[in-house]
């Protein structure tokens, strides 16, 4: 089900910032600024969903990558350690599609993946104690 909003992206921009994140508005400024070439402009309700998990958890994750894919559709990105990542597609529904790899340190192999499509909370619940147990 998707998000029911009359948001407009620089409505969204504006929330970001109020909620005291101007970087990530900032970022989502020059991403919609941007000049299109047969791509999807940014999707509102992918920004609103980002900008609102990052209003509840900014305090407890990493510096944030911010990026848009070609369907409008506004990505995350986490690096937790050197051998950390997660990254997270905010989906207009409010869900997002996610990815989490970790790698042994000595060996520089993959040792945990994990994906799905999920809430956002329900995401970092269960990524967290994958993060926390590899620091």
């Amino acid at each position: 089900m998707a998000l029911t909003t009359a948001c407009t992206v620089p409505e969204v921009i504006d929330m970001a910032r109020r909620a005291g994140l101007d970087d990530v508005a900032d970022r989502l400024d020059y991403l919609y600024g941007l000049p299109l070439d047969g791509d999807d402009p940014m999707n509102p309700d992918s920004a609103r969903s980002l900008v609102s998990f990052l209003t509840r958890h900014h305090r407890e994750l990493p510096e944030i990558g911010i990026t848009m894919g070609p369907t409008g559709y506004v990505s995350a990105g986490w690096k937790f350690t050197e051998d950390d990542d997660l990254a997270a597609q905010f989906l207009p529904s409010g869900d997002v599609r996610f990815y989490y790899a970790t790698r042994d340190t000595g060996t520089g192999y993959l040792v945990e993946r994990v994906m799905g499509k999920s809430k956002p909370d329900d995401m970092l619940k269960r990524v967290m104690p994958l993060v926390n147990s590899s620091m």
